[in-house]
């Protein structure tokens, strides 16, 4: 990644710290992230460097990631490490560690026969990083719901077959989850987020999840060619507003599950509507309908549990979908 990228999502995720009046880090000196290099990853990074410069903060923050980030990166206290958490355990110890490696584009967690790892011995290894004192911030999906058609709550899981396409991902993320909840047994602050369908600045070029895939086939193609009658309903969430509500429950002190989900639902068909509209570009129906394997019909999550812990505006999926095609365009240029 190109230092003009990461800067594309310091200013995309500078409104995120106006939500703090205070630290919400307080205590929390030596952060790792794992998994750095996707989506998820890279807004922890970027807005704890906002918050960084907001609050005058001393903390020294760890990437690791399978891939290299960064050839040259001149940010005070930042280190990249280029590791497989699934192989490999981390002599250093930590007082917040992020949890979000792996894939999310259900075609490549589908093809890749390490995914049940991800979450079962690269988290188990990034525990053993943990200070007795610690966070550990698990993330965890709404595809842990796959099976159920309604009661979308933290009570609740689906119920996928072990030969579901995308069991290996569904079930890593479920021993994820157990393996958190006996570590708060054991007195550990763990927080599992089951995020619903997060977007905006910070996908690669060959991320192939529906929304992203749309804005790609605009931009490259000037059109978007849909691969069925996109009747699937979703939720969308902005990435910046997953910050903020992440970081609202550090310092609050949460553990335990929590949903983190997008207000408005949209059918995929109308996701895609907006976004022809947004590029100005055609949009093509199929004769047939085929959709991915094992992809859910609802996600529809509820979010009633987190909004008690802090209510505030979201980025409309309209506003969320222009930064989102802003990104796509400055990746495009090179």
């Amino acid at each position: 990644m190109k230092i003009n990228h990461f800067n594309y999502l310091l200013d995309q995720n500078d409104y995120i710290k106006n939500h703090f009046k205070n630290n919400p880090l307080k205590n929390l000196k030596k952060i790792l992230i794992i998994g750095s290099n996707g989506l998820v990853g890279l807004n922890i990074l970027s807005s704890l460097i906002n918050l960084k410069k907001k609050f005058n903060l001393q903390i020294s923050v760890y990437c690791v990631s399978k891939s290299s980030i960064f050839k040259k990166f001149n940010e005070k206290d930042i280190k990249f490490l280029k590791l497989d958490i699934t192989k490999n355990k981390l002599k250093q110890k930590f007082d917040l560690i992020f949890f979000c490696a792996g894939y999310s584009s259900p075609s490549s967690f589908i093809k890749d026969k390490n995914t049940l790892f991800v979450s079962s011995y690269g988290l188990n290894n990034a525990f053993h990083s943990l200070k007795k004192k610690g966070k550990l911030v698990f993330f965890s999906s709404s595809e842990i719901y796959n099976g159920l058609e309604k009661n979308f709550n933290e009570t609740q899981s689906g119920n996928t077959n072990f030969d579901n396409e995308r069991a290996a991902y569904i079930n890593g993320k479920k021993f994820g989850e157990t393996l958190s909840y006996n570590m708060i047994k054991y007195g550990k602050s763990v927080l599992i987020l089951r995020l619903s369908l997060a977007y905006g600045g910070g996908p690669k070029k060959n991320d192939r999840r529906v929304l992203n895939d749309f804005i790609l086939k605009a931009l490259k193609n000037n059109k978007i060619r849909m691969i069925d009658r996109g009747q699937s309903l979703r939720k969308y969430i902005f990435i910046g507003d997953v910050m903020i509500y992440m970081f609202k429950l550090l310092e609050k002190n949460k553990v335990g599950t929590y949903n983190i989900s997008g207000e408005s639902k949209t059918t995929i068909l109308n996701l895609a509507k907006i976004i022809s509209q947004l590029t100005n570009t055609d949009l093509f129906y199929p004769k047939r309908n085929k959709s991915m394997p094992g992809a859910p019909k609802v996600v529809n999550i509820s979010f009633e549990k987190i909004k008690k812990v802090y209510n505030f505006r979201l980025v409309s999926l309209s506003e969320g979908l222009k930064r989102t095609i802003k990104w796509y365009k400055l990746l495009l240029k090179n």
